[in-house]
């Protein structure tokens, strides 16, 4: 988003088909991107520099790693979030992350030179963007907490209280990844909760 309100580039952008392939997906009249499917978003596979970052007015974005093929859910963001692969933005070098869209998602976008450019023309905004980033910090370093001091099933409730719309939005074998459990015990873990309350 630039200051001459650039919410989106206004070329053809490459995103991720249902299919797998890749499909030319034009940015319409509200300069918004759209991206369906579940497949890796174009640019944003492991490797590549995060050119941009993105403010979701609708849709579910997850950020994930491959270890040994499999994938490992990260980071789940949502309606009023920024999201994206932050450390490869910031530091213009490549990602170990993934992202993809888990739903059909709208998101407006801006690129790192707009970015700088943004900062330059509006220095109070460097302010404001710390304090997103800031909060960001303070939510991934609970997951990172919570993995460690945490049970699977301290993590699951803390979730069901703090953002339960994932439960219902997310996979749940990727919804165990980032728990840090397998799918089979998710599903045990529920049960077991399910009979508390009867």
């Amino acid at each position: 988003v630039s200051v001459e309100g650039r919410l989106a580039d206004e070329r053809a952008q490459r995103v991720g088909g249902a299919d797998g392939r890749h499909q030319q997906a034009p940015v319409g009249k509200d300069r918004r991107r759209r991206t369906d499917g579940v497949e890796a978003l174009g640019p944003l596979a492991e490797g590549d520099v995060a050119k941009e970052m993105y403010f979701i007015p609708q849709g579910c974005l997850r950020v994930y790693y491959v270890a040994e093929g499999v994938d490992l859910s990260a980071y789940f963001f949502t309606e009023g979030m920024f999201g994206g692969r932050y450390e490869s933005f910031s530091r213009q070098q490549p990602s170990r992350m993934h992202l993809e869209a888990l739903e059909e998602t709208h998101v407006m976008a801006i690129t790192y030179p707009a970015l700088q450019l943004l900062f330059a023309k509006v220095p109070p905004l460097n302010a404001v963007i710390r304090k997103i980033l800031e909060q960001r910090l303070f939510e991934l370093h609970h997951v990172m907490t919570s993995h460690i001091l945490d049970s699977p099933e301290q993590r699951y409730l803390h979730l069901l209280q703090h953002r339960p719309e994932l439960i219902t939005r997310v996979p749940q074998h990727q919804l165990a990844t980032y728990l840090g459990i397998t799918s089979v015990s998710l599903s045990r873990l529920r049960s077991r909760l399910a009979k508390r309350k009867h």
